[in-house]
Formats: structure tokens, sequence, C-alpha cells
């Protein structure tokens, strides 16, 4: 992957509609270029897919935390795959037996009934367990929320 791979990933990572010719014009190649390029990203994995990003103001997420045993991490591991439909993104991480996941409901109650089942049902597996409700998203490249730095005062600087 060249700069010109990475600067067409940073373009479309805020926009992922973008045309092949508005590609081109902003990196100053041409659109049968910019959509090889894309291509090359996609069939190479680099680009798994596209999605649509609909706000919701009524949406909650909630981050869990757990660190398992180390005979219970893959059924813990299968657990939440498999069993919670509000989770929506699952990483594990280079601490040992750690799983990290994000969660996201409409429901209050939905969601905190969801962690304290992942909790109870894999209550041998864990030795340390940790859900919390997010407040609020500061920055979130991929649902078009940048970070703007405020002062004090509450107002956004330029600093």
């Amino acid at each position: 992957m060249d700069e010109k791979d990475k600067q067409i990933l940073n373009l479309i990572k805020g926009n992922a509609r973008m045309s092949y010719q508005e590609i081109g014009d902003k990196l100053e190649i041409s659109r049968v270029a910019a959509k090889k390029r894309v291509k090359k990203l996609e069939e190479e994995g680099i680009i798994r897919q596209y999605n649509t990003y609909i706000k919701r103001d009524d949406e909650i997420t909630m981050l869990i935390d757990i660190i398992t045993t180390p005979d219970g991490f893959d059924r813990v591991l299968d657990y939440v795959a498999t069993r919670t439909e509000d989770v929506r993104q699952i990483f594990t991480t280079m601490k040992e037996h750690h799983i990290h996941i994000v969660a996201v409901s409409t429901s209050s109650q939905k969601i905190n009934y969801m962690a304290k089942i992942i909790k109870k049902a894999c209550i041998n597996d864990i030795e340390e367990y940790h859900a919390r409700t997010v407040r609020e998203i500061i920055k979130d490249v991929y649902g078009g929320i940048e970070y703007e730095r405020k002062s004090e005062s509450g107002t956004v600087t330029d600093n």
C-alpha cells in the first residue's frame, strides 16, 4: 500500500459514497486509476465493506471489558459473539484473556439486562468484568463525529 492508497482510505473513511471521479480529482489522478486502486484495496481485504451510519439520538452505547480465565476465553468469546444481539463490535487485545465489547441499544433496560446476562452466563469463566455506559462520543471518524477542542468556558477554540 503506497501513499495514494492511504489517501484514498482517508477520503472514503469520511464518505464511503465518494465517486471515483471525486477521489481522482482530489488526488490528481484519473477516475479509472482511482477505481483500479479502490478495487485493489477491496481485493486485498483492506477495504472489507461499506457501511451506512445512521445517527439515532436514542441510542445507548455500553463498553464491556472482560478478563477471562485462561480456559474460559473461547467460551466467553463464543457466548458474546453468538447470543447477544446488541453487540456491535468485539475486540481481543494484547492483554491476555481480555475481551472488549461495544454494545448499542435504544433501551437502557435492554442493554443493562444484556450486560447482567453476559456476566451471569459466563461467571465461572470471568476473572474481571466491567460494564460502563457511554455518556458522550467525542470522536468517531466512522460515524462522522469530529473532535473539537473547547476552552474552559465551553467555546470551540482553534488552538
